[in-house]
């Protein structure tokens, strides 16, 4: 009888438990007129009707043309294949958006809108090839610029010449001056050229006939770039970073020899160091130079460029593909495993990278990636 009375008095106790939290529980939302479900269902899924262009590249603006989208933007989730893309503007009949990093195949394209639960029907999308060879037949090419006509400059070791390439793929050359290092258009229309074999920097007028010295007494100069202030910078092997302001050279860093790119965006410049795996950044505001900032560390990054988003573009010595540093931090990839290496002197035009294979002294490449973003302000144009 004693054990009957204990297990009603434990029951009891475990009941009036319950009780007691069904009362501390929070109150469960209540949905009506005034207090609508923010995540409702049962939304009918969108209809797709057309994609313009039916082909195209990375980061082009492709419209999507159908029924049932949501015209807040983020509402729609616009699927190439598996990768997400940004939805630039949205209606109800129309969405906006910018195509994901994909190449060369053709991808399922599907949207789904906040309130379904189910995928819209799928339309084809084919991505281009972002890769073309510009040319393959030169001994030792070193440097490569680009003109507002899109003509090619490749700077070739072994010939001691600057070779021009027009829109057709013709062969001709531009300048007989030795080079071995970055070249670039700069101040005063003149291309300029890094001798790192002779410890200086020549330029070569617009027509090519005419070089002369630009500055002497440089250990192993390899790159340069200017700011908007018209100092330019140089990197050099064995010298570290420097700054020249049209008078002075000034000192910047050391490098331990690992020096290989340097490029300025806005009030920053950022500068590749081989055999530290690094990408440092310097700020330049204010006429002063801040001191190094690590942006990146990795294993041997080489060849720099920067968009007008301020997105990093740089491969690593022994890696066969091009990569993006985000303003955020994020890694991306483009061409994943499709170059060569060790790709080096890279250089910006009409939203396509251009890129040298040097062919360890023997017969390199020069390629283009299509990236489908512009260049950063050029300040030495």
């Amino acid at each position: 009888m004693k054990n009957i009375y204990l297990k009603v008095i434990q029951k009891l106790i475990f009941l009036a438990g319950l009780v007691f939290i069904a009362c501390e529980a929070p109150d469960q939302p209540t949905y009506d007129e005034d207090h609508p479900d923010p995540n409702p269902t049962g939304k009918q899924a969108p209809i797709l009707n057309l994609i313009t262009p039916p082909e195209g590249y990375l980061n082009q603006i492709v419209t999507i043309e159908g029924s049932g989208f949501d015209i807040v933007p983020e509402y729609n989730f616009v699927v190439f294949d598996k990768k997400v893309s940004e939805v630039i503007s949205a209606s109800e009949t129309l969405l906006e958006v910018k195509a994901p990093n994909i190449a060369d195949t053709t991808v399922d394209v599907k949207v789904a809108v906040k309130g379904s639960e189910f995928w819209s029907n799928i339309l084809p999308f084919t991505f281009k090839s972002v890769l073309a060879i510009i040319t393959e037949d030169i001994n030792w090419p070193m440097g490569v610029e680009v003109d507002d006509q899109g003509n090619v400059y490749v700077g070739s070791a072994a010939d001691s010449v600057i070779y021009k390439y027009d829109l057709d793929g013709n062969k001709t050359v531009f300048a007989e001056v030795p080079v071995s290092g970055a070249i670039g258009w700069g101040p005063g229309g003149y291309l300029y050229v890094a001798q790192s074999w002779e410890n200086k920097i020549v330029r070569v007028s617009s027509d090519g006939l005419i070089v002369e010295d630009y500055l002497t007494d440089i250990d192993t100069p390899v790159d340069f770039d200017w700011d908007s202030n018209g100092n330019m910078y140089i990197c050099a092997n064995d010298a570290g970073f420097k700054m020249y302001d049209g008078t002075t050279i000034t000192h910047l860093a050391d490098s331990g020899g690992g020096a290989k790119s340097c490029r300025v965006y806005g009030n920053a410049i950022y500068l590749t160091n081989i055999w530290e795996g690094q990408i440092i950044k310097f700020s330049i505001a204010d006429g002063e130079v801040s001191p190094a900032e690590v942006v990146y560390q990795g294993d041997a990054p080489v060849g720099l460029e920067i968009d007008v988003e301020g997105t990093i573009y740089f491969t690593e010595a022994w890696e066969t593909t091009l990569y993006t540093l985000a303003p955020d931090g994020s890694i991306g990839t483009i061409c994943e495993d499709q170059l060569m290496t060790p790709m080096r002197y890279l250089t910006f035009h009409d939203k396509m990278i251009y890129i040298v294979h040097p062919g360890w002294g023997d017969v390199g490449k020069v390629i283009s990636v299509y990236v489908g973003v512009d260049q950063a302000p050029n300040y030495g144009l």
